[in-house]
């Protein structure tokens, strides 16, 4: 446990003068909430699959969860040529801004530029975003939805470029939604 030295109360230091302080008081906080969620991140890394003919970096993550406010990512890259693929795993407040209350099946726009809908796929609601000329867009699968004023939604997170929509939505579903829904709801 991190203490203030006795002859200096928290209220009469310096915050400023000494940085370091501060930082040594964040890290007393962080440390334990980031080691005791160390495995659960790593079952949400294993997730992130190898693709065929793609190129990948190896899968990154960070669990910044700390006091009872969830926010747990993780990511991995892949190339093949120009193209390009980002998959990542949202749980805890980025899921929570990702996606929109407005999301709801049949949700659609469409322009001469590309499209946006959302339509249930596999028995999870996925909202789709493609613009046409870039060849590029995203894909966010709703894993758990936020209940209302809470931040413990989750999300599979895709953008891409040079892929069409359905060559995107293919190589999404070659990953685990139920499996990735399960570890969200186990990190509740």
């Amino acid at each position: 446990m991190c203490h203030y030295p006795p002859s200096a109360p928290p209220a009469t230091l310096p915050v400023m003068k000494k940085p370091y302080l501060v930082l040594a008081a964040a890290f007393c906080f962080l440390v334990p909430a980031i080691g005791l969620s160390a495995a659960a991140l790593d079952n949400l890394l294993a997730l992130m699959v190898d693709l065929p003919g793609w190129e990948a970096d190896k899968a990154d993550g960070a669990d910044m969860t700390s006091q009872g406010i969830h926010a747990v990512t993780a990511s991995r890259s892949y190339r093949s040529g120009e193209r390009t693929f980002e998959a990542s795993i949202l749980i805890g407040m980025q899921a929570v801004s990702s996606w929109m209350p407005t999301y709801k099946e049949g949700y659609k726009v469409e322009t001469p530029d590309g499209s946006m809908d959302v339509r249930k796929v596999g028995g999870f609601l996925v909202w789709e975003a493609f613009e046409k000329e870039a060849g590029s867009g995203g894909i966010l699968v709703l894993l758990q939805e936020a209940p209302k004023d809470t931040d413990t939604g989750a999300v599979f997170a895709v953008s891409f470029t040079g892929l069409n929509r359905e060559e995107a939505m293919k190589m999404a579903q070659r990953f685990s939604w139920p499996r990735m829904k399960e570890q969200a709801n186990r990190m509740k």
